[in-house]
């Protein structure tokens, strides 16, 4: 079992609330790819032959949510969330997922 708490931010070279944007994870045995736009932004090899742990046999899901995001998501409190934009709302479309 995975011991969970080690999120990534991933921060991107444009701003993501602007407009509709493609988000895409490929997930095979030599590698994980996150993608932006059919755009790779992070690759993680698989290195288990060096030691280093790859998920490829634990039971996987996917969820979405959206949070109060203050702090840990706006680099500390940085970024400040605009409040008189709220409710907010995400929206989900051509969701595919292959097993």
């Amino acid at each position: 079992q995975g011991k969970g708490n080690r999120e990534q931010q991933f921060y991107l070279w444009f701003d993501p609330t602007k407009n509709f944007h493609t988000y895409s994870i490929v997930w095979r045995p030599q590698h994980i790819i996150f993608l932006v736009d059919n755009l790779p932004i992070r690759v993680f090899n698989n290195a288990e032959k060096l030691g280093v742990p790859f998920p490829k046999s634990q039971p996987m899901r996917i969820y979405s949510s959206l949070w109060n995001a203050d702090d840990w998501a706006t680099r500390g409190g940085l970024v400040k969330t605009d409040w008189s934009k709220a409710p907010f709302t995400a929206y989900y479309r051509g969701f595919k997922a292959a097993a």
